[in-house]
């Protein structure tokens, strides 16, 4: 009797110990364009972002050129619910980067200042301990010592000098893929569209030199939410993504080339 009462113990134990390790590695990422501010202004020397989003226990905020990322880390869905800006975090080191916290009752942890070692994106993490969720509002501000104002025409840029081993960004296939298919999605849809990559995508060796990755998401706007497969093929020799497409229905499916 004791040895099946052990067994018994033993089983549901282990039983709780896997569903915490699924709630603990639950994801699910929303990634919208940003809002623009009043005043749009990309080569402005000073740039901001009032971010808005709901959390419910624990989430992880991202800015990334003109989107914010939010993945959810545990709790109720994490969601952007209308983030500005007045311009797209730069593509090249900024100053005086700060985050400032105005509205929310939890803490800001984990802020990452964008540099070229992250492809310059900015993070920072949401822990929103109490029952239920809440709107969060943070202003996120830089310098920008680079900026200049638009010219009025299209100049031909300056050689770029090549990049030191150490200041090299690693690849990141997966993450190439999805940018790619979010800038496909985006392009045929309004401005209230988005996409949610809701897990890791599985990686098929296709020869030598190339993969084809393929992964799920759902595809949202303000009437509608649709699942959505995608794949791209990708040349992980030349870090190029050579072909994308993705499917929302059996007679709906749009691709692209590189």
């Amino acid at each position: 009797m004791k040895s099946k009462i052990l067994v018994t113990l033993i089983a549901a134990t282990l039983g709780l110990a896997a569903a915490t390790a699924s709630a603990q590695t639950y994801r699910e990422e929303q990634s919208v364009r940003v809002a623009r501010a009043d005043r749009w202004e990309p080569g402005a020397p000073e740039g901001f972002c009032r971010l808005r989003v709901y959390v419910d226990d624990s989430a992880r905020i991202e800015l990334h050129g003109d989107q914010v990322i939010v993945r959810t880390n545990s709790g109720g869905r994490a969601h952007d619910t209308g983030t500005r800006c007045n311009q797209p975090l730069p593509a090249q080191p900024v100053e005086d980067f700060r985050v400032t916290s105005e509205g929310g009752r939890g803490a800001v942890v984990d802020v990452v200042t964008p540099s070229r070692a992250n492809g310059f994106t900015a993070g920072l993490t949401i822990d929103d301990p109490r029952g239920g969720g809440d709107t969060y509002e943070l202003l996120v501000a830089w310098r920008n010592p680079a900026a200049m104002p638009v010219p009025p025409v299209a100049v031909a840029p300056e050689p770029v000098p090549p990049l030191a081993a150490a200041d090299v960004v690693p690849f990141d296939d997966a993450r190439a893929c999805q940018d790619r298919v979010r800038r496909d999605f985006l392009a045929r849809n309004d401005d209230t569209a988005y996409l949610e990559f809701t897990a890791a995508p599985s990686v098929h060796d296709q020869g030598p030199i190339r993969e084809r990755i393929r992964g799920q998401a759902w595809a949202r706007n303000r009437n509608e939410s649709r699942p959505m497969s995608y794949e791209c093929l990708v040349n992980y020799r030349t870090n190029r993504v050579l072909a994308s497409s993705y499917e929302l229905g059996p007679h709906r499916t749009y691709g692209s080339l590189y």
